[in-house]
């Protein structure tokens, strides 16, 4: 059986309440999920997972007091790809940009490595060149700006002065 594949959607934070509540750090897409699994422990269900003063606190299957959830702050949450709600058409998860080749003025320039978030989102790319130096090159590019367009076969980035120097 293959093994499904998971990305990381955020952490568990500090405890809430006192029946084994957990604020959640992360991607909002939580709301949506049935189940999450956790960093070195498995799958729990989530019994409730809402918002509460634009923070997110979840309820998890086998976690029903303050103690349980204590033991749990600070581990990484995943979701199974295969159960992360579908997107309308033309919008990405950032997961699924990861490793896209990119393009800038329609000539191959290197691939997308990482998402720095924050206030504004930023692509890591890293270039493609025929020296070492080259290839362990990375560039950091707003990922919201008008000049970057994500298309079906890549990301392509119309230059601007200064963007990759």
């Amino acid at each position: 059986m293959e093994t499904p594949r998971r990305v990381e959607i955020g952490r568990l934070g500090k405890t809430y309440g006192l029946e084994g509540a957990l604020k959640f750090r992360g991607e909002p897409v939580v709301l949506e999920l049935r189940r999450v699994y956790l960093e070195g422990l498995g799958y729990r269900a989530i019994r409730e997972a809402r918002t509460l003063n634009r923070e997110i606190v979840l309820y998890l299957a086998g976690v029903g007091s303050l103690e349980a959830a204590q033991a749990l702050v600070g581990l990484r949450v995943y979701a199974d790809v295969s159960e992360l709600p579908k997107l309308e058409e033309g919008t990405y998860y950032y997961f699924e940009l990861v490793g896209q080749p990119v393009y800038v003025d329609g000539q191959p320039f290197g691939e997308v490595v990482d998402i720095q978030e924050g206030p504004q989102d930023l692509l890591v790319i890293r270039a493609r060149g025929r020296s070492l130096r080259a290839q362990h090159k990375t560039y950091l590019v707003p990922l919201q700006a008008p000049y970057v367009r994500l298309e079906p076969e890549g990301i392509h980035i119309e230059a601007i002065p200064g963007l990759f120097e």
